[in-house]
């Protein structure tokens, strides 16, 4: 069986996302690094320069590479900012905000160290009650 590049796959497996949950996926893409932006703009920047290989007609494959991320990230940007206010979306959670802008989880994390319990502290206090050993 043969695998896919992961390039190849990713995409897939994004445009497969998009489709089946829309809403998600654009508040996700708000977090991102602007990579269809980053690389028009990059390619643009090789054009201005005159590097060799890029000539003017290089933009447009170029936008049409990174123009529909672009554009999905544009509207992940607006989406989030609208869903952060409570204004679209209120009964979706973006994945990378963990619940919500307030996902009223604000009891202390028993796990936590810092806060007086948890692993960390148990493992403190049993170290503390061994005797020491004097050679």
């Amino acid at each position: 069986m043969s695998r896919l590049p992961r390039v190849i796959a990713d995409l897939i497996r994004f445009w497969r996302d998009l489709i089946r949950h829309p809403r998600e996926v654009i508040l996700v893409r708000a977090h991102h690094q602007w990579r269809g932006a980053g690389f028009i703009a990059l390619v643009a920047v090789l054009v201005v320069a005159g590097v060799p290989g890029f000539p003017s007609a290089a933009l447009l494959p170029a936008v049409l590479l990174g123009g529909p991320s672009w554009l999905i990230d544009l509207a992940g940007a607006l989406a989030h900012g609208l869903w952060v206010k409570d204004r679209l979306w209120a009964t979706v959670e973006c994945p990378c905000c963990c619940g919500g802008p307030d996902d009223e989880d604000d009891g202390p994390d028993p796990n936590d160290p810092t806060d007086g319990g948890g692993l960390a502290r148990d493992i403190e206090a049993w170290l503390r009650n061994q005797p020491t050993r004097t050679h």
